[in-house]
């Protein structure tokens, strides 16, 4: 909490002179003289604090999940908190509020997809967590590209790259989006070889024929013929190229 992530509130709070939405919180048991945790609210407690104007609360008897839950739904549209905290704070949740993936996102109205992308931001390595120059960088969609790539099923050489390169971006400074970048360049994609083709024409050039290898020995034809075509011309050239493939 500072003055530039709360600016909007101190603003706000200065023009109507008032807090105008209680904060939530619940009473702590054998807390000591921290008697009340608050749920949704920190930063208007920090903004009252930094005003030095009384911070006005709505208790409630909330248990863990229900409290967790209010907390996402106030905080899911905040642009302060970043994709990778959020991350930490699902998952820390599933752990310890829900037996799947499934019930929490029921739970918290989301998709499982949707819940599963942030999940897999908070297994990233440290040594890619470390990569970035500040954790607001790190992004849903950096974690999706490098998913594949990182699992168990994934070619073992290209995680070690990405490790290895990771490390040498620890402080570097760049950008979350040059970071990805550089993590990705180094990403061995093997390529799909497409199958040979070898086109025959008949002398006529009414029929062209295209004869596809396959892997398992066998031959494919693809016929393209003009509409001045005859079936006997299809049928003679079939006849001179099995005589060559044969």
């Amino acid at each position: 909490m500072n003055e530039t992530r709360c600016k909007d509130l101190i603003n706000q709070f200065k023009e109507t002179g008032k807090q105008e939405f209680p904060g939530i919180v619940r009473l702590i048991e054998g807390g000591g003289d921290i008697k009340y945790e608050i749920i949704c609210g920190a930063r208007r407690f920090w903004t009252s604090q930094y005003l030095g104007w009384k911070y006005f609360v709505e208790i409630r008897d909330l248990s863990d999940e229900e409290a967790f839950r209010l907390s996402d739904i106030e905080n899911r549209a905040r642009e302060d908190i970043s994709d990778y905290e959020r991350a930490l704070d699902y998952k820390n949740a599933l752990g310890h509020y829900y037996q799947n993936q499934i019930q929490m996102a029921s739970r918290l109205e989301v998709s499982p997809s949707w819940l599963s992308r942030y999940l897999d931001i908070a297994d990233l390595p440290e040594e890619i967590i470390k990569a970035y120059k500040d954790i607001t960088e790190i992004k849903v969609m950096h974690a999706r590209k490098l998913k594949p790539f990182l699992t168990s099923g994934s070619e073992k050489l290209n995680k070690e790259n990405i490790l290895k390169k990771a490390i040498e971006l620890q402080g570097s400074g760049y950008e979350g989006s040059k970071v990805i970048a550089e993590l990705l360049s180094v990403v061995k994609v093997k390529v799909k070889r497409n199958r040979s083709k070898t086109i025959h024409t008949s002398t006529n050039g009414l029929v062209k024929i295209q004869i596809q290898k396959r892997k398992d020995k066998k031959i494919e034809l693809l016929i393209d013929k003009d509409d001045k075509c005859k079936k006997e011309d299809i049928i003679e050239m079939i006849g001179t190229l099995l005589e060559e493939y044969i």
